[in-house]
């Protein structure tokens, strides 16, 4: 479109070999003045100097072939080209200066993705220029009503900007020509006029407005308007927040609208709700709806002329089948796109969808469609996408469903319990490029018919009940593949040497949780991108493995097979562009290669529950990208080395536990400010708690999306061991959940430092089995967001402080094994543990310990009757309890079938939703018991 619109000009921005040699000298002064202005102008702009006097050649300048006077400015950002492949630029900054003024020939002005912070009021004095884009600048401020002196104006671009404002719209009336106007992050609520500016404008036919704050105008505002038409042809709103009343007027803008687009809007209004008043929009072609709940808007089934219908990710709470229906009934039905992904759809698809006949693409994943898969979409026979994903489709996949699909290219079944039937001579009459069968039943044999597809790159055929070994025939049609997937299978084979011989890419290869055994052969590790050959029996690399590999790999995940001897002293140097490298828990034995420090663009390295001994090499110092190091449960012995924490700055997970480490914890961790995990327990370290732990910065800020500058991306596949609330568990991915410090078992003395209460962010406290001492902080209870607390087995005295009562949180305690006494403060929480966790505390009373704190003997006999009476009519009233299992019973069905659907953020607020009721439900048991106890110990006391 913007091709065609400058078609008029862009004959004038070519060079010319007849051209004069020098520019105007006063455009050429102006240019000068306008660089001066600029923040470093020798840097992104070297070719604007005094000594090149032909600016017409300047880096963004174009001028006429004829006059040579400028008309085109355009001043592109910096690119950097980065050592790894990617780029990034440097936006330019600084004033825009009036000397510009002097290019009054100007027709094209991009000063677009810079860092300029206002539209200067004297922009209209370009009364030539057809082409203005001032996009993703730092712009705020009000849009000067100046741009209505720019009569010629076509294109107009200001979306993106920092924070605008417009009081007015009425500057748009004068730009009789315009016809592309975006606008974004513009707050025009002030903007009375602005319904009447955008239906009058004279040729506007394009209007995006993205981020933008609409006022809320009642009927009245509108009276004065006409029912003129306009240019409006292709409307797009997308992330506004609009006022209660101001929906129905963007649907009544234009009666010619081709393409509609609303996209994750926010209407101010309760449910989002969308006025069903699509009915007088009959010539349109595109619609896109997103981000609405409510009713299904019936009114859309009218519009036979749709081509394509866009309904992504809203939440309907009725049917659209009943629109299909109507579509299906149009005469010319025309539509060749349908999504209905994630639109809280259930029941039955159409049996008879052959009437769709120009269908390209249809897209029904994640919702609860059920029942089986119509035979009629075998007649969709221009049909290229088909997704019905993550759904609940029972029943056959029969080639009927398949048959006329001649032009498929995409197919995505997978998530559904469906069972693919064909018959072994079957040939499909497509070419697949993406294919999807996971969880689908196809097994135990490979599907023959995949031996048919000459272009595939993406295939997952994991969890599919497929069983023994990969067919040789499989091997010569993966020489375009980008991703392979047969995971969680039955293949109980050797791996192939040949698998990726042929590969004229790099793909990334998932062939885990499967049985395969034997050696690696470095073929697989020569072609592949990422591979992921975790949980099963192999047990060697092969004999020549260090001569044939090169260092293309980015991800190696070899965790939890049998994998036995040193780690090959090439794996290092030759993967050197590894990113991701997981050796767990296998047998390798002997030190950690010096060749190591070839990983410098390591970020998680697993190496944990080896055999692994010696020291940490320093030749580790040159992995400073490393975001996760787990070497836990090795035979690896020495000092905590300085450098991990003066060095890999970046550490977001260190696990060192159940090694041989000696020594004091080295001040220098202090400096990991982005550690979430850290692990040193089951070793001999000895001395103080460095009191420095407090600039443990992910663990001190309070917010739950604080995780510092690391992507937490980069370890949020990597899987280990964390003991969480007293228990291991193995194999643990979702490493960001958790802000643990666990010091156990080791020889600390002194007492716990005042400052580890200051990280209000941990959730997971552990220092248990020292010789730590003294009391436990007054102010422990400013660890709010604590889950597990484990002090035992140490010599800590004195009172349990109150402030532990005080975290709601708190799931797991144990204070067992030290010397404290007094009473066990009250409160919901620290009476719900039981007694265990306070044993061998012998100056300790108070509930739950049957020891009574004095005072408490005084008792009277009539009180125990109390007791009794209370126990009688509370113990024996089950109502609470039955309250109580319906309530569980219900928000654990909900947390079932929703969680997966859940953000992380809300995921980890549900989880501790359902701690806080476990916790509430165990207090109640817990002092129903207690008074049954302390009756039955009044009973006796008063015999």
């Amino acid at each position: 479109m913007l091709l065609l619109l400058l078609a008029s000009t862009t004959h004038a921005y070519g060079v010319s070999h007849q051209r004069q040699p020098y520019c105007t000298e006063t455009e050429r002064q102006a240019l000068l003045t306008f660089k001066q202005g600029l923040v470093n102008p020798d840097e992104i702009l070297p070719s604007w100097t005094s000594n090149n006097k032909d600016c017409c050649t300047w880096k963004g300048i174009r001028c006429d072939n004829l006059t040579n006077h400028i008309i085109m400015l355009h001043l592109l950002p910096n690119i950097i080209h980065n050592i790894d492949g990617s780029y990034s630029w440097i936006p330019i900054s600084g004033e825009i200066s009036a000397s510009l003024v002097q290019l009054q020939y100007l027709e094209y002005l991009d000063l677009s993705d810079n860092d300029f912070t206002k539209i200067p009021k004297f922009i209209g004095a370009f009364t030539n220029l057809k082409y203005l884009n001032f996009s993703r600048n730092s712009i705020s401020g009000n849009i000067p009503s100046e741009l209505g002196n720019l009569t010629k104006l076509r294109y107009l671009d200001l979306k993106g900007s920092s924070s605008l404002t417009a009081n007015s719209f009425k500057w748009l009336s004068h730009l009789s020509y315009l016809r592309i106007f975006y606008l974004g992050s513009t707050n025009f609520s002030k903007a009375k006029d602005w319904f009447h500016s955008f239906k009058t404008a004279p040729s506007l036919s394009t209007l995006h407005l993205s981020h933008c704050q609409f006022p809320d105008l009642d009927d009245s505002s509108f009276s004065h308007i006409t029912n003129s038409t306009n240019s409006i042809t292709t409307l797009a709103v997308y992330r506004s927040t609009f006022g209660s009343t101001t929906v129905s007027r963007l649907l009544n803008l234009t009666n010619n609208l081709v393409d509609l687009s609303l996209v994750d809007n926010n209407f101010n209004i309760k449910g989002s709700h969308l006025p069903d008043a699509f009915d007088n929009l009959k010539y349109l072609r595109h619609l896109k709806l997103v981000g609405f709940d409510g009713e299904v808007l019936k009114s859309i089934g009218s519009l036979c002329r749709l081509q394509e219908l866009d309904l992504f990710y809203n939440e309907f709470n009725s049917t659209i089948i009943d629109i299909l229906e109507r579509l299906l009934d149009c005469n010319n039905n025309s539509l060749e796109i349908l999504n209905l992904s994630q639109t809280r759809q259930n029941g039955p698809l159409p049996r008879d969808l052959s009437r769709f006949l120009h269908l390209r693409e249809l897209d029904v994943s994640n919702n609860k469609f059920n029942d089986t898969l119509p035979e009629s979409i075998g007649k969709l026979m221009s049909l290229e996408l088909l997704d019905i994903s993550n759904n609940s489709f029972i029943g056959f996949v029969s080639e009927t469903h398949l048959e006329k699909l001649s032009k498929l290219k995409y197919l995505d079944l997978s998530s559904n319990s469906l069972t693919l039937k064909r018959n072994i001579t079957w040939v499909p009459p497509f070419q697949l490029q993406y294919i999807n069968l996971r969880s689908c039943m196809i097994g135990p044999q490979f599907p023959s018919w995949l031996q048919t597809q000459s272009n595939i790159s993406q295939i997952d055929l994991s969890s599919s009940g497929i069983a023994g070994v990969i067919p040789e025939w499989f091997f010569n049609m993966t020489s375009n593949l980008e991703n392979l997937d047969l995971s969680s299978n039955l293949i109980n084979s050797t791996l192939p040497n040949s698998l990726l011989e042929s590969n004229n890419k790099s793909p990334y290869v998932n062939l885990s949780s499967n049985n395969f055994h034997g050696c690696i052969p470095p073929n697989l590790l020569l072609k592949a991108s990422g591979l992921d050959l975790s949980n099963n029996n192999l047990t060697c690399f092969e004999p020549l493995f260090c001569d044939q590999i090169d260092g293309t790999m980015r991800y190696l995940d070899l965790s939890n097979n049998q994998l036995f001897g040193s780690i090959p002293n090439c794996l290092f140097h030759l993967l050197r562009n590894l990113l991701y490298l997981n050796l767990n828990n296998n047998r390798l034995s002997g030190v950690i290669p010096s060749s190591i420090a070839s990983l410098y663009r390591i970020q998680a390295l697993g190496l944990g529950k080896n055999n692994l001994s010696g020291t940490l090499p320093s030749s580790m110092k040159n992995c400073t990208q490393l975001s996760v190091l787990d070497v836990g449960e090795n035979s690896l012995g020495g000092t905590i080395p300085k450098w991990i924490g003066e060095i890999l700055t970046d550490l977001v997970v260190l696990q060192l536990k159940s090694n041989h480490f000696y020594g004091a914890i080295p001040s220098t961790l202090c400096h990991l400010q982005y550690i979430q995990i850290l692990d040193i327990s089951h070793n001999r370290i000895y001395g103080a708690i460095p009191s420095c732990m407090n600039n443990f910065t992910s663990m001190a800020e309070k917010s739950e999306e604080s995780f510092g500058s690391i992507s937490i991306g980069s370890i949020g596949s990597f899987e280990t061991s964390v003991v969480w609330k007293g228990k291991e568990y193995e194999n643990i991915q979702n490493l960001d959940l958790f802000r643990i410090i666990d010091l156990s078992s080791n020889k600390l003395i002194g007492e716990i430092p005042m400052e580890l209460t200051y990280l209000v962010g941990l959730n997971q406290l552990n220092l248990s089995r020292n010789s730590l001492g003294g009391a436990i902080p007054q102010n422990i209870g400013n660890l709010s967001g604590l889950e597990s607390l484990d002090l035992s087995h140490n010599n800590f005295s004195g009172k349990i402080p109150t402030g532990l009562a005080e975290i709601s949180f708190l799931a797991y305690l144990n204070l067992s094994f030290n010397h404290l006494s007094g009473k066990i403060p009250t409160g919901t929480q620290l009476q719900s543990f039981s007694a265990s966790s306070y044993v061998k505390n012998f100056g300790l009373c108070g509930l739950p310990l049957l020891t009574k704190c004095p005072g408490d003997h005084s008792t009277s006999r009539n009180h125990d009757i109390k007791i009794y009476n209370e126990l009688d009519q509370e113990w024996f009233d089950m109502s609470w309890f039955f309250i109580g299992l319906e309530f569980g019973f219900a928000l654990g069905f909900i947390g079932i079938c929703g969680a997966s659907f859940l953000n992380f953020y809300r995921r980890l607020a549900y989880f501790r939703c359902l701690n806080t009721f476990e916790d509430w439900l165990y207090v109640m048991i817990s002092i129903r018991v207690s008074k049954l106890k302390r009756y039955f110990n009044a009973k006796c006391y008063s015999m």
